[in-house]
């Protein structure tokens, strides 16, 4: 029986997360071997570059694609906030798992909190979407760039080059730090004023069209995948590499499924909350919503 490769990227929250689907596969098929397989995306090369600059959505997950298509590796795991809003020909996606879908703000003391961050405070983030909404919340702090993986974020935070940076919550509760340890305090940015990134929080399994289909269906998770799909509906319209302040998050209900949206601009802040039952209508709808309010430029 041949191996079955599993391309990822090489952070230590990308193996996490991959060695989760892995053990997920292997109770389905447990004399299967599966490897990963490394991959340095553009992404994971240039570490200080804006990631608008590199090009946005896609940096993460374009190099391991090429490599899935060409026939280097047969499945690749992603985080599928970081997928582009089209799928890529040829390929398929499969949701198998999603986690908190909220931010944090991560403070160099615990005594902090953004409501007592005093004015001026320098807080890391990279994400047009995290720096519109931060702001949204406090305009008197100073938004300053961040890259790096999650423990050299840390470690800037903790030497006080920051006195906060944003982080997702999954991250942290995939891959724990010692917050307490290092004197760190941490504040969960609430919805509905802090929406969450299309796909944050869930993980996204990609395969050749048509290639362990059968395998694949034994973990995906049919609520993640709603509600995913709704999401990326949703950023769809916006454009596959959208580097706007965009936030999209979709629940099921009671069998309903609810679809908050937001779309931050210089001139306003437009916001949409709208309920359906079919996943890719519901996204779309909401986006062209917003893009109405735009238009008419009424803010939210």
């Amino acid at each position: 029986m041949s191996k079955i490769r599993v391309g990822t990227r090489k952070s230590r929250l990308a193996q996490i997360q991959t060695d989760q689907v892995i053990r997920q596969l292997q109770a389905l098929q447990p004399d299967q071997e599966f490897v990963k397989v490394f991959i340095e995306t553009s992404g994971d090369k240039d570490q200080k570059t804006d990631l608008a600059l590199l090009g946005g959505q896609g940096v993460f997950v374009k190099k391991i694609q090429q490599a899935l298509l060409h026939g280097e590796i047969d499945l690749a795991v992603h985080s599928a906030k970081d997928l582009m809003s089209t799928e890529e020909a040829g390929l398929s996606l499969t949701f198998s798992e999603r986690s908190s879908v909220a931010d944090v703000l991560l403070f160099r003391d615990r005594t902090m909190s953004l409501a007592t961050l005093a004015p001026g405070s320098r807080i890391g983030t990279s994400s047009r979407r995290r720096s519109f909404q931060l702001q949204q919340m406090r305009p008197d702090v100073t938004i300053v760039p961040l890259r790096g993986n999650i423990d050299t974020r840390l470690e800037k935070l903790a030497t006080g080059q920051y006195d906060g940076i944003v982080m997702a919550e999954a991250g942290l509760l995939r891959y724990p730090l010692p917050l307490k340890e290092k004197g760190l305090g941490m504040e969960r940015l609430a919805l509905p004023a802090f929406l969450p990134a299309v796909g944050q929080g869930a993980i996204a399994i990609e395969s050749r069209t048509g290639e362990y289909q059968e395998l694949l269906a034994g973990i995906s998770d049919p609520t993640v995948t709603t509600c995913v799909t709704c999401e990326r509906s949703f950023l769809r319209v916006f454009g596959a590499g959208c580097n706007v302040p965009l936030a999209g998050l979709a629940e099921l209900i009671d069998g309903q499924l609810r679809f908050r949206g937001m779309l931050g601009t210089p001139e306003a802040c437009y916001q949409i909350d709208v309920w359906g039952q079919d996943p890719e209508r519901l996204g779309e709808k909401a986006a062209q919503a917003i893009l109405a309010q735009q238009k008419e430029n009424g803010p939210c």
